[in-house]
Order: structure tokens, then sequence, then C-alpha cells
């Protein structure tokens, strides 16, 4: 009896001594558990964060794929209009000032420009052309177009029309989704203990601002092209502004009064021409009078030796004969 009495008795003990140890490492577990959980203290712990934020990217991105709309400031339709006109006008100066003061009452800008003389037609002309590249806002476009027609006589326009709707959601879907990133490595950096998860940390960081900056700059051009529509303008200097007309009639009298304008126009060029050259015409004209004079005292002689040769040769005769 005292025999298992001794026994139960050391049992017990050790049963005890046992529950106690297995308390004790779970508490010690517990606690490095939540110490990682804080504070990310161990590199597992920053690998499981880092590619649950990189989870969070992807999915952001196969969202985009699949058709599907990611969260974007704005969604509505996005347009660039390019728009292309070429004007004839008989005031190339006036034309020239009131495309400036079109420009500064519609709010834009010029974004190129060149005034030249035009060097395929002949200098008797002197014709001047010029070309802008205008950059106008949109919601003042429509008003602009139809001052700028009422200023000259426009011989051709045209416009283009390009919907960047999908490109433009597309950047806006990218650049939520990496500050959804950035802000998640932010607080991971905040939390981060190591020096080796820091330099992970910022690596990412790094990469990360990058792209961000990358399609933040790929917005601020879609959206500059988008408010301020683009107008390219051919001016060119004439004489004779060319007239539309459906009619017949008008159509014959536009041919005739451009034929007889051509005309005009080849008179005048000749004329220019010429009295241009007088210098020239001077200096042909002293030539011809110098070659007239000596071929006259060439000639001159020429005659007087050849009249001389006859008298010379009948008085050689006579002699002959009175030997």
């Amino acid at each position: 009896m005292k025999t298992s009495r001794k026994y139960h008795v050391i049992c017990s003990l050790l049963f005890l001594i046992l529950g106690l140890c297995a308390c004790g490492e779970k508490e010690e577990t517990a606690k490095d558990v939540a110490t990682n959980e804080a504070g990310y203290t161990s590199a597992a712990s920053f690998e499981q964060e880092k590619g649950a934020v990189e989870a969070v990217a992807d999915t952001a991105e196969g969202a985009q794929e699949n058709g599907e709309q990611v969260k974007a400031p704005n969604t509505s339709q996005k347009l660039i209009r390019y728009l292309d006109y070429t004007i004839e006008t008989k005031e190339f100066d006036t034309f020239v000032q009131e495309l400036g003061g079109l420009v500064s009452t519609a709010k834009g800008y010029v974004e190129q420009s060149e005034v030249s003389q035009n060097e395929s037609q002949s200098h008797a002309q002197g014709k001047r052309y010029a070309s802008y590249t205008l950059r106008i806002p949109a919601d003042g476009l429509e008003a602009f177009k139809q001052e700028l027609q009422e200023k000259g006589t426009i011989t051709r326009q045209s416009e283009r029309v390009e919907d960047v709707t999908l490109n433009y959601v597309d950047v806006e879907s990218h650049i939520t989704a990496l500050k959804t990133e950035q802000e998640s490595l932010l607080k991971m950096l905040e939390q981060a203990d190591t020096i080796e998860t820091i330099l992970a940390i910022q690596n990412q960081l790094t990469q990360v601002r990058y792209q961000l900056e990358s399609y933040e700059s790929q917005k601020r051009t879609y959206d500059n092209d988008i408010n301020y529509s683009t107008v390219y303008v051919y001016v060119q200097e004439v004489e004779r502004e060319s007239r539309n007309t459906d009619t017949y009639g008008g159509e014959l009298l536009e041919k005739l009064s451009g034929n007889f304008q051509g005309i005009l126009t080849g008179l005048r060029s000749f004329s220019l021409w010429f009295l241009g050259a007088m210098p020239y015409w001077i200096l042909l004209g002293l030539l011809l009078v110098i070659f007239w004079v000596v071929y006259k005292k060439v000639t001159k002689k020429k005659r007087k030796a050849h009249d001389k040769e006859p008298e010379e040769t009948s008085e050689e005769k006579q002699e002959e004969s009175k030997v």
C-alpha cells in the first residue's frame, strides 16, 4: 500500500512539472508571434506582408486586364482634338495681328510660329506665308473656330478626334494601385527594426515611386492634350482670295477672273524683272555700241584699201606699155 501511494505521488508530481513546462512554452510562443505581428522583427513576416501588398497590386492589374474598371477619380470621356486650317488673305500683317488677338481672347497660347518668304515664287511677287501651332482651351474651341473663319478665306480644313478614355482610366488605375502599395510599404518601414528589412522595403519603395512618377507624368500629358486642343494654321498671302461657289456661272466667272489675274500677274512679274535688270541692259547696249563702232572702222579701212588697189594696177600697166 505504501509503495502504491508513493508511486501515485511521484506520477502526480511528474504530470504537474510537465504541465508547467508546457504552459511556459505556450506563453513564449504567443509572445514571439505577437512581437512578429506588431513589429515585423523577422524577415519571414516582412516577406508575408510584402507578398500581400504585391497581391493587392496584382489584383488591380488583373482587374484592368479583364476589362473591370478600377476605382478612378474621373471616368468621363477623354477626347484630344486636332484641327488643321489653310487660309488665304490679302492683308497678311492685319491677319497675323488678329490671329494673336483671337488666341489671347480664347486664353490659349502659341506653341510654335514661323513667318517666311515664299522662295518658290518669283521675287517680283514677294509673297509671305506663316505657320502656327496653337493650343486653345477645349471649352473655347467652338468660339475660336467661328471667329477664325471670318478673318480670312479658308481653302482647306480638317479635324481629327482621338479618344484616349481607356488609356486614361488605365493610367489612373495604375496610379491608385501604386499609391496603395506605397502606403503599405511606408507603414511597414515604420515598424521594421532590422537593417535587412529596412533595405528591402526601401528598395521596393524606390521602384514603386519611379513607376508612380512615370504614370503621373503620362497623366499630366494627357490632361494637357485634353484640356488644350491643338490647332495648326497655315496662312498664305495672295493678291486675290479664292471664292467658293456652287453655280455654273459663278464657277465660270471664278475661272475667268483667275486666268485674267494670272495674265496680269505674269505681265507685272515680267515688267519688274525687265526693269530690275536695267543695269545689265545698259551694259549690253554699251557693248553693242562699241562693237558697232569698231566694226564700222574696220569696214571703212577695208574699203579704202580695196579702192587703192585698182589705181595702182592701172599705173603699173601704163609703165609696162611705155617700156
